[in-house]
């Protein structure tokens, strides 16, 4: 029987059986995020992102028509303020095209086409309640239940 051990190898030993082990739990977890984040969304979950987007545009063009009124009789900051409102809105069916298209592809080209009327006529700085209805008429079935 020996007297004498080395310090370091009890410790070097446990500092091994540690790093292992947390080397273990790393790559048990990353399996675990890497199979519950795989596939494409469910249709499911692209109904409620394409019906997340109509509502954030149906919300723009509420704005558009509380802030239109006073940018046609000249004022410029609010004239500004409701063409941005108008691209958001734009905006917003373009970042999620995908969902809207698998959930209603002729209906997202009729939100579009009724968007773009509306950024016309908004930069024309025609009477704008005709586009507003289109707009509203052509989101409005993506913000319901399906």
């Amino acid at each position: 029987m020996s007297l004498y051990r080395q310090a370091g190898r009890a410790r070097r030993r446990r500092r091994i059986a540690i790093g292992g082990g947390v080397l273990v739990v790393a790559i048990a977890v990353l399996i675990v995020v890497l199979a519950s984040s795989g596939g494409p969304p469910s249709h499911a979950e692209r109904v409620k992102s394409a019906r997340a987007a109509a509502s954030e545009a149906l919300d723009g063009i509420e704005i558009v028509t509380v802030e239109y009124p006073q940018a046609v009789h000249g004022a410029p900051t609010e004239f500004a303020a409701a063409k941005a409102d108008v691209q958001r809105a734009q905006k917003s069916l373009v970042k999620h095209r995908a969902d809207f298209e698998t959930v209603d592809a002729a209906g997202y080209r009729r939100a579009t086409a009724a968007l773009t009327g509306l950024a016309a006529t908004v930069a024309r700085r025609a009477d704008i309640a005709q586009a507003v209805a289109a707009a509203r008429a052509a989101l409005q079935p993506f913000t319901q239940q399906r």
